[in-house]
């Protein structure tokens, strides 16, 4: 990882105004809060009561026991790895990203009053979500700290995880959508700035790995890329189908009410379109470096 810092730095700068227009659309823009407000009326639907307490559980996955846990996870696998620079930055991206979400709410944020079944909801401060910071965060740290081979497996399971969260917390109504998709955008924007850095260090002061002969093994590496994603893929979309159709065996109205909501499709499909993005962008990126 000694090359391409200044293709990093791009991605985080990419990142940071999207997190800005997403701000300007959500705050400033009539359409956007509409849009906002229409989603998360339509999301809501989803968490019944006999799917509220495993909807908690999943936004759960991102409390802070989760987030220590996982952490310490990867920095095991960075220092197994015999990556020093990158166990020691680990943490210092997380604490950033998720610093820097905490600190920017109260001065990013104003009162949001939104109206479900005429209860009115207040939202004082809660752009950009902590949460998904927490997941996004984590799902490109461990796209960073997983070797050439399972980078792609670590992509899918942590943009899985990652749109997993976010959708659970516009479905209990702890954020809106414009707030997980802030989350996800200043948690890449810490993460690329992390990576860049550490491309640059390692550049600097260069650390044995645990690789051999890694330069004959790169054309081999690239072509098995594509192969190796087919397997994850495969996993990711059957969970998926699954867990849609666990969904409707429960509750058959939620897809009719869902599909009913252009704004709640658009949501959905937005959370989990820059879910993947990010998550394949930082292994596009990294995967030049191999």
């Amino acid at each position: 990882m000694s090359r391409r810092p200044l293709t990093l730095l791009t991605l985080a700068l990419a990142c940071a105004l999207g997190a800005l227009l997403v701000w300007l659309a959500a705050f400033s823009v009539p359409f956007g809060q509409r849009l906002d407000v229409s989603a998360l009326a339509a999301f809501g639907v989803v968490a019944q009561p006999r799917l509220e307490p495993s909807i908690h559980g999943v936004a759960s996955l991102a409390n802070l026991l989760p987030l220590i846990i996982i952490a310490s996870a990867l920095v095991c696998v960075a220092l197994l790895r015999r990556r020093w620079l990158m166990a020691a930055l680990v943490p210092a991206i997380l604490l950033a990203a998720n610093s820097f979400t905490q600190l920017a709410k109260p001065g990013l944020a104003h009162r949001r009053i939104v109206e479900l079944s005429g209860v009115e909801g207040v939202y004082p401060a809660s752009w950009p979500s902590g949460h998904s910071t927490v997941a996004m965060s984590l799902a490109l740290c461990a796209v960073l700290v997983a070797g050439p081979g399972l980078r792609p497996l670590a992509a899918v399971l942590g943009s899985a995880y990652a749109i997993a969260v976010g959708y659970s917390l516009v479905a209990l109504g702890f954020h809106l959508p414009s707030d997980v998709l802030g989350g996800f955008l200043v948690a890449a924007t810490f993460t690329l700035l992390g990576t860049a850095a550490l491309a640059r260090l390692e550049g600097l002061h260069p650390q044995p790995t645990s690789s051999v002969n890694v330069a004959p093994s790169r054309r081999a590496g690239a072509a098995s890329v594509p192969r190796s994603l087919v397997v994850p893929a495969v996993v990711a979309l059957t969970t998926l189908v699954l867990g849609g159709l666990a969904l409707l065996a429960h509750h058959p109205g939620a897809a009719g009410h869902l599909g009913g909501k252009p704004a709640a499709a658009l949501a959905a499909i937005g959370i989990a379109a820059l879910g993947v993005a990010l998550t394949a962008s930082l292994t596009l990126a990294l995967r030049s470096d191999d």
